[in-house]
């Protein structure tokens, strides 16, 4: 018992491993991206402390063991001894105003401010004492400090305070925590509260130091890790960030206003780029928007909006005008990009809490809605009540339907005929989706199937049409009425499965439908979201002899040298594009083109959106080999198409 009691056997060697990993976590904070602000001025105090902390007690054991008379006296160990007990308390103290930096709390005056001080203020005037005094402790013969009690028996007290702060503001803000935090700041106190005791039971101060030690390692992979709260690209705060910060000032009760500010195509424009000029570009946006506020206060949200949170203000503010309108007098000019000067467009929401919005739940709830809104008044400011909240409620039921669209038996599989002018003849069709819902009737793809890759439903709907296609296929003999392939829309969801192409591949064989018959359309925007798994997708379908089409082409932002790499035979020219061709001329001449571009590449085009005679003829005369649209049929059931197919392809 007594080995492990005598401090001589351990106490040393916690001293230097507490020391070297203070020394670690300060080479890691040193490197890390300054971006948590006064979180990381205190954090760095803590460390600095922590580090005196240890010397001193380093210095104390060297004396313990006479090891280090030469180095040490009497008087040093003794003022080495108070300097540790004083930094012990401002760990105390250091550690809890971090807590609050993470949770952004500001003591609101300085009574408070005062208040939070003073249980570290009476223990360190207690300690610091010693150097004058020997009424609350002295130091015997060997150099031991001893305390004088009754007297000294108040000097914890402080301490206790701060632990029944911290397990308040534990319980009170944990729901504002990943597990990972929540977890690591629970550790954090654990560990802080256990040195106490054993530092009693060992009558050492060595393995509180290396407590306190091991503790700030967890902050360091934790609360001062950027990478979750950081976006390094653009040098300010992410979606989590912002989440949590909206968290924490709701809960603290504060009023403040979030500035949302859109710019147009931005996710586009630096997706399509290389990592450090979409760098440039979003530092470049990034400084300005700082210019406004406090750097910890500007967030970059993935869908090429940013988010600005300004304290003490609602959404009707003067100060909210202004800025909004800076915002857009800035943009009327460049901004640099690549070797170019681009010009960017931009529209703005300025949102209220908790007077418009009273949880992040309820944010979150709208977050759709205040995209569409931005994206349809563009460069005009708006607020939450200009918005139709209504929707929201809609966008939960519609949620509610598509999760429950299989089981209650609420899809079909459409299919809507393509001509072929060479043949004289339907060769193709599209396999369209359709959901009927017995109260709200049909709801557009455009709305279900969004939600859909949400909630991950789309994984059994794409599996469900595709099945639909196949028995069909085997069921009706439709391929020996003229009909080629059938083409069916693919979900970049799907594409990131490692086993799409497998279950693709199972699912033809079992109907017994050759890889021929299927043609998978992908959008034009596809490839931003490319991965090594995707890729493997569509190389090993593309070997099997599936072929590819690209959907929706001209609404995205394809070059000649992308379009004549992309894995597809078939361009399907976006019924936008054809439209247009026929109100502008400048419109028509860029189809042409587009046409010929295609042409020369050896691929095959489908025109989408033909809706008259007048522009069936015309996109003949273009040499486009297919043609697609209302003019000549609507989407149909199975056994619509069928007869239809039937009849015009006698």
């Amino acid at each position: 018992m007594e080995f492990i009691i005598n401090p001589q056997h351990y106490t040393a060697c916690f001293s230097v491993a507490s020391l070297i990993l203070l020394v670690v976590i300060l080479i890691i904070y040193l490197a890390e991206d300054y971006y948590y602000g006064k979180q990381s001025a205190i954090f760095g105090v803590l460390i600095f402390n922590g580090i005196v902390m240890n010397v001193m007690g380093l210095l104390h054991n060297l004396w313990s063991f006479g090891e280090g008379s030469a180095l040490v006296s009497y008087d040093t160990n003794c003022a080495a001894q108070i300097i540790e007990r004083i930094c012990i308390y401002i760990m105390a103290y250091y550690s809890m105003a971090y807590v609050l930096a993470i949770f952004h709390i500001e003591p609101p005056n300085l009574k408070r401010k005062l208040i939070l001080v003073l249980p570290a203020a009476y223990p360190l005037m207690v300690i610091a004492s010693g150097f004058f005094s020997d009424f609350f402790y002295s130091f015997d013969s060997r150099g031991e400090l001893q305390y004088h009690y009754p007297q000294a028996g108040t000097i914890n007290l402080g301490i206790w305070l701060y632990f029944i702060f911290g397990a308040y503001l534990l319980v009170k803000y944990a729901k504002t925590l990943s597990t990972e935090k929540f977890l690591a700041i629970l550790i954090y106190y654990m560990l802080m509260f256990a040195g106490i005791p054993v530092r009693i039971l060992t009558k050492s101060s060595s393995i509180f130091e290396f407590n306190v030690s091991i503790a700030m390692l967890l902050c360091v992979y934790t609360f001062q890790n950027p990478s979750e709260f950081m976006d390094r690209f653009s040098g300010t705060g992410t979606r989590k960030a912002l989440d949590f910060s909206i968290s924490t000032n709701l809960l603290q009760k504060k009023s403040f206003t979030v500035l949302l500010v859109y710019v147009d195509k931005l996710a586009v424009i630096i997706g399509s780029e290389q990592m450090e000029v979409s760098s440039g570009l979003l530092t470049q946006l990034t400084r300005y928007f700082k210019s406004f506020i406090d750097g910890s206060n500007v967030f970059y949200i993935e869908d090429g909006s940013y988010a600005l949170i300004i304290p003490d203000v609602n959404a009707d503010d003067p100060v909210i005008g202004k800025i909004s309108d800076q915002v857009k007098k800035r943009f009327k000019d460049t901004w640099a990009f690549k070797d170019d000067q681009i010009k960017l467009f931009v529209s703005t929401c300025a949102i209220s809490f908790p007077n418009e919005i009273d949880s992040l739940e309820r944010y979150n709830e709208i977050r759709g809605v205040i995209r569409k809104a931005l994206a349809r008044l563009s460069r005009d400011m708006i607020r939450v009540t200009d918005l139709n909240l209504k929707y929201v409620e809609h966008d939960k039921k519609i949620d509610n339907i598509v999760k429950h669209a299989l089981e209650d038996k609420l899809l079909d599989v459409y299919y809507q005929p393509i001509y072929c002018p060479e043949k004289g003849k339907y060769t193709t069709c599209e396999a369209l989706v359709r959901l009927k819902d017995p109260q709200l009737g049909f709801i557009s793809p455009a709305v279900f199937m969004p939600v859909a890759e949400r909630n991950g439903a789309v994984l059994a709907i794409d599996n469900f049409v595709i099945n639909s296609v196949c028995k069909m296929i085997t069921s009706t003999g439709i391929c020996d009425m003229g009909i080629d392939f059938i083409e069916v829309n693919l979900s970049i969801v799907d594409c990131i499965q490692t086993n799409m192409a497998d279950n693709i591949l199972g699912i033809l064989q079992k109907h017994g439908v050759g890889t021929d018959k299927i043609n998978f359309e992908l959008t034009e925007t596809w490839e931003k979201d490319i991965t090594t798994v995707v890729d493997e997708n569509i190389d090993k379908l593309l070997k099997a002899g599936v072929k590819f089409s690209m959907d929706d082409f001209g609404t995205g932002y394809s070059n000649i040298a992308r379009i004549s790499n992309l894995p597809v035979n078939v361009f399907k020219l976006d019924k936008s594009i054809i439209q247009s061709a026929f109100d502008s001329e400048t419109s028509y001449m860029v189809m042409l083109n587009m046409i010929k571009i295609i042409k020369s590449l050896g691929k095959e085009i489908v025109a989408e959106g033909a809706e008259t005679e007048e522009q069936a003829k015309q996109i003949m005369k273009l040499g486009c080999d297919y043609i697609q649209g209302f003019y000549y049929s609507r989407p149909l059931p199975a056994d619509k198409f069928v007869e239809f197919i039937a009849e015009h392809n006698k």
